[in-house]
């Protein structure tokens, strides 16, 4: 009878401990899934579920409200609403973010209706998914931060007023088509203005000022200060006009069920075309849906992921189009409604998007009823918030230049295409930050400050360093800008025919290229008519400098001292030498 090898029973001995060790794991995980799945009911779901209930409440008619602003049938809208609502907050970056049609999109896909139809908007939503994924896998997030105030200001001020212009005709009762630009539906009004509808202004007028004043009145009403005023608005002019049959624009056929998927068509000339598009809507998307990230973070004390907050708005965009949706982005109003009404996690944007859903599939048709004129009323308020009043006299208050940069980039987006605008804009802001930068720059030299102040009195107390040394100090970013600024001090201050110069670049908080070339061709030009010593470099500017070959050729090691006291212990040690080498 033959034995197994003892090696192969330690491998069974193994193999067995392995097992019992991958079991123990997964009960430990099962439990911990329980666990956490048992606090969650316990700690958040009530919560939850309110901020989502009353989140979709508010969504509904803005859903509605800016599909037909976009030009799309109202089903898009509501579409759009559930799935990016449920995809948003569940692969999203931002735990508060409600995803859905926004006034912003509204404006770009009007536009993108007006040239390429509806076949043209799926496309670009779809091409401008992919553009927000390769975004976030880029991990481009951090650079939306870089947008200055003025430029996002003046956009979304801007947005503002392309839809409350927008949003006349229908307040007016008006049966007008939609147009791309402001100026086409002014003169459409103003053409149709003998067709003006009363009842229309009625519900418009009234719509806004329950907008205005009912949340304070609910607030002191017992049991009735977590209803939205917008849904009492709505129910309201929708009653009234079921009721008394008021003859005015409803929003009309809204098709009961789920949505289905399909294919549209995709090809090569139509994506060419629709391609701007595409880049405005991804842009546009990401602009938004980062600045709703970080609205929410401040609301909550929380930290968003922007890479993952953008690659999740692309999976919603590309998604959306196979279901007859419209390009979306994450919305700060609904955001905040959802923050307000308690959320506790991601779990209250996928519950407003299955509310929405509910909706659409057992109230729809009375939602059909719904008065255009209502939605137009709800627009315009909500577009006017979108204009900060305070905010623009903040920056008219504090720069002439700044105010420049809203002005313009507020114009161009009312009157031009929205990309363009924020180009244009943060060109204007580049521009005006470089013109600053270059003004910054200074060269003091020790004729500027009083004998006894600072390193001047180590000078004038030693009559040989008076004699030999001359100092001169730069204030201010050393880069291309700065160029012209720096050739002009230097032929003001350092005609000196003093045989050491010490330059102190302790304020200096970054050098460029050509920065460097050009102190390095000053540093040649000193050394021609005696010494040249740096003092007081920072860490970051002496790092770049040692990347230079031609500067560690022209600068020895014992010429770079850390303090401008050093520099002058130096040359008092060293008079002699330094007298002599002129000399030879």
């Amino acid at each position: 009878m033959k034995f197994k090898p003892i090696k192969n029973i330690k491998k069974i001995k193994a193999d067995s401990i392995q097992k019992n060790i991958k079991k123990i794991k997964e009960k430990f995980a099962q439990d911990t899934i329980k666990n956490n799945v048992s606090d969650y009911f316990k700690k958040s779901f009530l919560f939850d579920l309110k901020a989502g209930f009353i989140t979709a409440i508010v969504a509904l008619p803005l859903a509605i409200a800016f599909a037909i602003a976009s030009g799309v049938p109202p089903i898009m809208g509501l579409y759009t609403a559930i799935i990016a609502g449920i995809l948003g907050s569940t692969l999203g970056g931002s735990r508060f973010s409600i995803t859905g049609p926004t006034g912003a999109m509204a404006v770009i896909i009007l536009s993108s209706v007006s040239k390429y139809g509806i076949e043209g908007l799926l496309v670009a939503g779809f091409l401008a998914g992919i553009m927000q994924i390769g975004f976030g896998l880029l991990k481009l997030g951090k650079f939306v931060t870089y947008i200055p105030l003025p430029v996002v200001s003046g956009f979304t001020a801007g947005i503002g007023a392309i839809i409350f212009i927008g949003q006349i005709a229908s307040g007016l009762g008006l049966n007008i088509p939609a147009h791309e630009h402001v100026w086409e539906t002014i003169a459409e009004i103003i053409k149709n203005l003998v067709h003006i509808n009363p009842l229309a202004v009625g519900i418009t007028v009234i719509t806004i000022l329950l907008l205005v004043f009912l949340p304070k009145l609910l607030q002191k009403v017992k049991y009735l200060e977590n209803i939205p005023a917008s849904f009492l608005a709505l129910a309201l002019s929708t009653s009234a006009v079921i009721l008394w049959q008021f003859n005015v624009p409803q929003v009309g056929s809204i098709p009961t069920g789920f949505p289905t998927f399909s294919f549209f068509n995709i090809n090569f000339e139509l994506v060419r075309e629709v391609l701007p598009s595409a880049f405005t809507i991804a842009m546009l998307g990401v602009i938004e849906a980062l600045l709703c990230a970080v609205v929410c973070d401040g609301m909550t004390n929380t930290k968003h992921n922007a890479n993952k907050e953008l690659i999740g708005q692309g999976i919603c965009n590309i998604t959306l189009p196979f279901f007859g949706g419209m390009a979306s982005t994450a919305a700060i109003a609904r955001s905040a409604v959802n923050i307000r009404e308690g959320a506790k996690t991601r779990v209250s944007g996928i519950i407003h998007g299955l509310f929405l859903l509910s909706i659409l599939l057992l109230f729809s048709p009375i939602a059909q009823s719904i008065p255009r004129a209502f939605l137009a009323g709800m627009l315009m308020f909500v577009s006017s918030k979108m204009i900060n009043m305070r905010e623009a006299l903040t920056i008219f208050k504090i720069s002439w230049s700044e105010t420049i940069v809203l002005l313009i980039t507020f114009g161009l987006t009312v009157f031009t295409d929205l990309v363009f605008a924020v180009q244009v804009g943060m060109l204007f802001a580049i521009f005006l930050l470089f013109v600053r930068l270059t003004n910054i720059i200074e060269i003091t030299k020790m004729e500027d400050y009083q004998k006894h102040e600072g390193i001047n009195a180590l000078v004038y107390k030693n009559e040989q360093l008076e004699q030999l040394v001359n100092i001169y100090t730069i204030h201010g970013p050393f880069f291309f800008g700065a160029m012209n600024v720096f050739d002009k001090k230097v032929n003001e201050h350092m005609a000196t025919n003093k045989l050491v110069t010490i330059l102190r670049m302790k304020y200096v908080p970054f050098i460029d290229s050509t920065g460097v070339v050009r102190l390095n061709s000053f540093i040649k030009e000193r050394k021609k008519k005696g010494f040249l010593l740096l003092a007081d470099i920072t860490p970051t500017v002496l790092k770049t400098l040692k990347k230079d070959e031609e500067f560690n050729e022209l600068v020895k090691y014992e010429e770079i001292f850390g303090k401008t006291k050093e520099a002058l212990e130096y040359v008092s040690k060293n008079v002699h030498n330094i007298v002599l080498r002129q000399n030879n």
